[in-house]
């Protein structure tokens, strides 16, 4: 729904919080709870609900992806929206990881 010229940060917030939303699926799913903490503790909950079954490679992009909330949502700095569609790419294999466990 962006056009070339839009500022990434609307993106970014909504791509942060799809993470989230995944992690949430995959922490109620495998150990009955969610994270109610800071969201950078989101991968810990992640790692002690599944274990060995979360691929490092996994927990780092989630990682990466939650590193862009406060700047995203709070920021001052107006992100390009090809910063956006990197973080995007990285949600979408995030999320695919995510739906074949959950579909586990």
């Amino acid at each position: 729904m962006a056009e070339a010229g839009d500022i990434g940060n609307p993106a970014m917030s909504q791509i942060v919080n799809a993470a989230i939303a995944y992690a949430d699926a995959l922490t109620a799913r495998f150990a009955g709870q969610i994270n109610r903490a800071d969201h950078a503790a989101v991968v810990k909950t992640l790692r002690d609900a599944l274990g060995n079954r979360l691929p490092d490679a996994q927990a780092s992009r989630l990682r990466n992806i939650l590193d862009q909330k406060d700047e995203a949502q709070y920021g001052i700095r107006a992100r390009p929206l090809p910063e956006a569609a990197v973080l995007l790419g990285k949600l979408e294999e995030f999320a695919a990881w995510a739906e074949r466990e959950l579909d586990g």
